[in-house]
């Protein structure tokens, strides 16, 4: 199996006391990040990402619009279903197309807000 690029492939275990462990563990949760990510930052390896959890208390009330964008796409979704499900016949297929690639757009206009 071909890895990706940047895709982490190899396992590194290391030994701890309990004492070590919580104290590693104490440290990585007041720094925000996750146990690999601290480590390979305190060893000197790898760009760090910012931990998803640690994001979103930053940025609540972006992910909180996030979150209500992405339920009005998947409400709109759900409206063009139904009608689609109720006039199977007389459905336009070329609106039908229109109405999800917008949708499809409105979601790609979200990730890219997103950095992702």
């Amino acid at each position: 199996m071909k890895h990706r690029e940047g895709q982490k492939s190899k396992h590194l275990s290391v030994r701890l006391s309990l004492a070590e462990w919580d104290f590693l563990r104490t440290q990585a949760d007041e720094s925000g990040m996750v146990m690999s990510d601290f480590v390979r930052s305190r060893i000197g390896v790898g760009a760090v990402k910012e931990n998803k959890k640690e994001y979103r208390k930053k940025n609540k009330k972006e992910c909180w619009e996030v979150a209500a964008q992405i339920a009005r796409v998947g409400d709109n979704v759900s409206q063009l279903a139904k009608w689609v499900n109720a006039y199977k016949s007389a459905a336009d297929a070329a609106r039908v197309i229109m109405l999800l690639s917008a949708a499809l757009t409105k979601l790609e206009k979200i990730r890219a807000m997103m950095g992702e």
